[in-house]
């Protein structure tokens, strides 16, 4: 299923989106947010990374939103059920793209 069909309501103790949802627009992923939100039971954690940086827009032939601590921060503002227990950024670890960078962010839902 897309993140966007979820429709669960307090079904799930942990949500895992490793580099995924990092290919939707602010705007899809808001809703995708609120979505996983209301999936989570009370509780319940979330994690997902993005890369590093303050791209949005196609890199190759893929959408990429990109974010700082700065600005996932503002942008998580807005999810008062979701609290940002952890950020994090991390190098990858691909062969040839040390240099590239991951935000990482983990919550929980109140």
């Amino acid at each position: 299923m897309l993140f966007q069909e979820l429709d669960a309501k307090d079904l799930y103790d942990g949500i895992w989106a490793c580099v995924s949802i990092l290919h939707l627009s602010k705007k899809e992923l808001q809703d995708v947010v609120y979505r996983i939100t209301a999936a989570l039971k009370p509780g319940g954690i979330f994690y997902t990374s993005f890369k590093y940086g303050n791209f949005e827009g196609i890199r190759g032939s893929r959408y990429f939103t990109d974010f700082t601590e700065e600005s996932l921060t503002e942008f998580w503002s807005e999810f008062h059920a979701l609290k940002i227990t952890e950020l994090w950024i991390t190098q990858d670890v691909r062969p040839g793209r040390e240099e590239e960078r991951w935000i990482n962010l983990l919550a929980r839902r109140v």
